[in-house]
This record gives structure tokens, sequence and C-alpha cells, in this order.
């Protein structure tokens, strides 16, 4: 293309800004809203009892059951209330080693941390998800447990890594934060492991403003978790999930309950979530992809477990090189295209932000290496292909608000700009 770049005084692509990055953000409507008045005409804002029958959460959790095709669902107050469960639900505690990925979010650290485990950072590989080999390499007779993180949507190579997993007998926790509606071989992400943890905060797909679900498939674990959730107690509406079968006495548990505004919006949000979400979102993942991927010559997209089960949430593009990722960003910005997820992870293990543009939020909080009966040392070096792998990728968010023009103007933008990588990056 001949077309000067709007980074060297060029007309840019596009002059008005696209849609905000959020996905069930921008469709909060008439739905969620017809929930939430029944909540309050009806007085019963506590999922379990009242002057009435309370049943947004129970017919929220109902729902998940079914889409996500798994036995047991707990609704809880927040995301990171989500892992809290999984982690006592699962038994982790003091002595114990939880593997997660370097490319993570706060949660996933400290979840394990809370139930005095101890986190083992694995290297990503070109997925932007924990490498399989990696994973591997880190298993001692100490672990207990992965998680998963699907990042942005898209898998890896889940048939591997649950392989590793059930030949060391490790629980596959998934943190399905970012990939709410993503399918790996035709099955939904979330129902691939022994549990997953939801987020439904604000920059999510499906969204409550706060608001979490965790799923299990085996009672134990699910009862352990409800439990830990709400004081020790398991309340109706989840023992009738359970048969009415409790294995555990009541044992000191935190406060984890959904309430029935929060369920309101998070049963509306499941109810759209294929058909006004995630359905729009792919259709303009693809439509931007074909047209991109046929005007750029020798273009690489990052790696996918399954590349049609991608929820669409982000085409990322794999520069191979941080700087030339860092010169395509600043010249697709200058179209007026913005560059970046809607909701991101971070390097766990890297303390200084500058030294890698794309990443959102800084690394673990200075708190310290400090747990129970061991003190553990966290440095870059322990994963050390995150910072250039992540790094070398830059993205566009897809949204549901965005329309057929906006998807041609990201397409085009992308092209006009790669035409012009110059050959000394």
């Amino acid at each position: 293309m001949s077309e000067k770049l709007a980074i060297d005084g060029g007309t840019p692509v596009r002059q008005n800004p696209l849609p905000r990055p959020f996905l069930g953000t921008s469709l909060l409507g008439d739905e969620e809203l017809a929930l939430l008045a029944e909540v309050v005409r009806t007085k019963l804002p506590f999922r379990d009892y009242g002057d009435g029958t309370p049943h947004m959460v129970n017919d929220f959790e109902t729902l998940a059951r079914e889409y996500f095709n798994m036995p047991y669902a707990l609704a809880t107050a927040t995301g990171s209330g989500s892992f809290y469960c999984a982690m006592a639900g699962l038994g982790i505690g003091p002595g114990d080693e939880v593997i997660i990925p370097s490319l993570a979010w706060y949660t996933d650290f400290m979840a394990p941390v809370l139930l005095g485990a101890t986190p083992v950072f694995v290297d990503i590989d070109r997925s932007l998800n924990m490498s399989p080999d990696d994973f591997e390499s880190k298993i001692t007779d100490k672990t207990k447990a992965v998680i998963v993180v699907h990042f942005q949507g898209a898998t890896n190579d889940m048939d591997r890594l649950l392989k590793i997993a059930n030949k060391h007998n490790i629980k596959v926790v998934e943190d399905v934060a970012q990939a709410c509606g993503a399918l790996y071989k035709l099955k939904k992400v979330g129902s691939l492991g022994d549990v997953s943890c939801f987020s439904f905060q604000q920059n999510k797909i499906m969204t409550t403003g706060d608001g979490g679900l965790f799923l299990a498939k085996d009672p134990a674990v699910f009862e352990r978790a409800v439990r830990f959730h709400d004081l020790g107690l398991v309340r109706e509406g989840l023992k009738k999930q359970l048969g009415g079968n409790l294995q555990f006495n009541q044992f000191c548990g935190c406060q984890f309950r959904m309430n029935e505004f929060t369920g309101a919006v998070a049963l509306a949000q499941l109810r759209k979530l294929d058909s006004q979400i995630i359905g729009p979102v792919r259709k303009m993942f693809r439509s931007i992809k074909t047209k991109v991927s046929a005007g750029c010559p020798g273009i690489n997209y990052r790696q996918t477990g399954d590349d049609g089960g991608d929820a669409g949430i982000a085409l990322y593009i794999d520069f191979d090189t941080p700087q030339r990722a860092e010169w395509f960003d600043k010249a697709l910005q200058a179209e007026g295209i913005r560059v970046g997820p809607s909701s991101s992870c971070s390097n766990m293990l890297l303390k200084d932000v500058v030294k890698n543009k794309n990443q959102v939020h800084p690394g673990l909080p200075p708190f310290g290496a400090g747990w129970p009966g061991e003190k553990v040392e966290y440095k870059p070096e322990l994963c050390p292909d995150t910072d250039v792998i992540f790094g070398s990728m830059r993205c566009v968010a897809i949204v549901p608000k965005m329309t057929q023009q906006d998807a041609e103007d990201v397409a085009d933008a992308i092209i006009k700009v790669w035409n012009k990588i110059p050959e000394n990056l």
C-alpha cells in the first residue's frame, strides 16, 4: 500500500473512537432491569429466605450448570471469592504447592497464599497461556493443583495439560475470568478441569459489576467450597444441588454469598451470553481476521488450542519481537485504532512495568516473600520467556457494540500499518 501512515503525517483511517472495550457492560439493559425490578418489588434481596421465595441466584446456578454441563455451581460475591472457594474445596493448605502461569492476575497468586500454600510460577508459550513443557518441569511431590488461565478468551493445548495433570494426580483449576463462553474442541471452557472459577467484574465478558461463579465435578469438593463461602453453612438452595447428602460438619469459613440483586443481573447476562455477547463478537473477530489475513502477507497470530473456539474478544498478532510490536502499537494508534485488550493479566514476576508497555498492571505487590514454613523469592528469571513473548504481541479488543464499519476500519488500519513495518525492525 502506498498510502502514507498517520504516524508519518498521513490521514488516519479512523477519526472517531471505537466503542469502549466493555463487553457485558455495554449490553446491560431491559433484561437486567426487569429482573432487578422483581427483586425490589418482592423485597427479597437475600438468596435463601425472606417474605416469599427468592430465586434469582438459584436460577442463575441452575442455568450455569446447564450451560457449562457441570453438576455443581456456586455463585459468589466476587470473582476472587470463587478462587478462594476453589482452594478450600480442593483442600489446599500449608505445605502444598499450586502451579500458576507467570501471565496471571493477583487472585491466581493470592488465593493459594491465603490458604497457606506456595505458588509456583510456570512460563507461557506463544498462546499466551501456560507452557505444558514448563508445567511438567515444575511439578514436585508437593504439587497439589494447577491454575490454568485462559488468557483473553483462548486456550492452549488443554489435552496435553490435562494429561500431565492426571498423570501426576494434580487437580486442575480453570481460570475462566476472560473466557466465559469460549470452547475447546466443542466443550465449554470451564468444564475441562476439576473445578473452574469465573469473574463478572466490570471488564469481563459477562458482568455484574462484581461477582463470580465456581463450578465443580466432585460433590465433596463442592460441599467444602460451599461451606467455606458461607461461614461453614450449607443453606437450602445449595443443599438441593447435593441431593441433601452432606459429608462434612460445619467449619470456619468466609463470607462470599451472592445476593439476589447480583444474581438477577448474572441471570440476565448468562441468558444473553451466546446470542448478544459472544455471537456478535465472534462474527466481528472472524470478519476482521479473514480480511487481515488476506491483506497482510506473512502475518502470524497468537497460537490457540482451538482457533474455532476462541471467544473472539481480542485479535492478537504475533510480531516476533517486542521492537516490532512497539512500533506497530504506535503506528496503529495513530490510525485511530485503540490497541490493547478489554481486560488483562500481567507478568507477575516483572517488577518494573516500564519494561513492558503491553502490560497493564505491575507484578506482585511489594509484601515480600514470607509464608509459613519457608522463604520464597520470585524473580523474572524463573520464567524467562514471558516478558519477550508477551511484549512481542499486540491486540485489538473486539466488543458487541462494534458495527461492520468499525470492523472494516480495524482491518484496513492493520493492513495499512502491517505493510509499512520498517525492514530494519
